[in-house]
C-alpha cells in the first residue's frame, strides 16, 4: 500500500514520465530494440522511427495500442510539412506554420475523402484538428474547410460561406446537423443539404 507521501509524488510526475511510460508500452507491444529513449528522442517501433511532433501526437493520443505500428518512415509533405502512416488506416500530418506545428491525425473515410480532394496540396490544406465527435458523426477541421462523416451522409466537405453559415448555426451539433452531400449549384446560387435542412449561398 502506498503512503500518502508516495501517492502525492506519483500524482506530481512530470509530463516526460508519461511519455516514457507510453514508449515502454509501445516497446513491449512491437518489440522495440535499443536503449531506452529520453523524452525528446525518436523511438523505433516495428522497424520505423517515430519522433518529433508526429511522435508526440501519436504517443499522446494512444500510440501503438490505438493507431497500430508505423507502416513507413516519416516522409515529406507539401510546402515543408511532414507525415507518417500507421497500421490502423490513419496518418499524422504536421506543418510548422499550421497550428503551431502540432501534428494531427486523419483516418478512415475522412482521410479517403481528403485524398480525393488532393490531400494537403488541395484546397483543404493541412488538418488543424484531430478527428472528433461532431453531432451524430465525426469530423476533422482543415485549413480550408471541414470533412464531416456520418452513417447517413458519408464523408462530406463543408467549406466557404456555407461552412460559415453552418458553423454559425452550431455546425454538426447545431440546427442543421451533419451534411448529407456535397455542395452543388442551384441557378446562380450554391447549396448543400444537411440532415435538417439546406443551406444556400448567397
Amino acid at each position: 500500500m502506498f503512503s500518502a507521501q508516495t501517492s502525492r509524488a506519483l500524482t506530481r510526475r512530470p509530463r516526460w514520465t508519461s511519455r516514457l511510460v507510453a514508449v515502454a508500452l509501445a516497446a513491449l507491444a512491437c518489440g522495440v530494440v535499443g536503449q531506452a529513449p529520453n523524452a525528446n528522442a525518436d523511438i523505433m517501433i516495428g522497424g520505423y522511427s517515430v519522433g518529433g511532433e508526429i511522435g508526440d501526437a501519436y504517443l499522446g493520443s494512444g500510440g501503438v495500442f490505438k493507431w497500430g505500428a508505423p507502416t513507413a518512415a516519416e516522409r515529406a509533405a507539401a510546402q515543408g510539412g511532414r507525415f507518417q502512416t500507421f497500421a490502423r488506416d490513419v496518418s499524422f500530418y504536421t506543418h510548422p506554420a499550421v497550428d503551431d506545428g502540432t501534428a494531427h491525425q486523419v483516418g478512415g473515410a475522412i482521410r479517403a475523402r481528403w485524398q480525393r480532394a488532393g490531400w494537403e496540396r488541395g484546397p483543404l490544406g493541412y488538418p488543424t484538428s484531430n478527428e472528433e465527435r461532431a453531432g451524430s458523426g465525426r469530423a476533422n477541421e482543415f485549413q480550408g474547410g471541414v470533412i464531416c462523416w456520418s452513417k447517413t451522409g458519408g464523408a462530406q466537405i463543408v467549406w466557404g460561406e456555407i461552412q460559415r453559415k453552418w458553423e454559425d448555426a452550431g455546425g454538426a451539433r447545431g440546427y442543421y446537423g451533419v451534411p448529407l452531400g456535397g455542395e452543388y449549384r442551384v441557378g446562380s446560387r450554391f447549396a448543400q443539404d444537411f440532415a435538417n435542412g439546406t443551406i444556400f449561398w448567397p
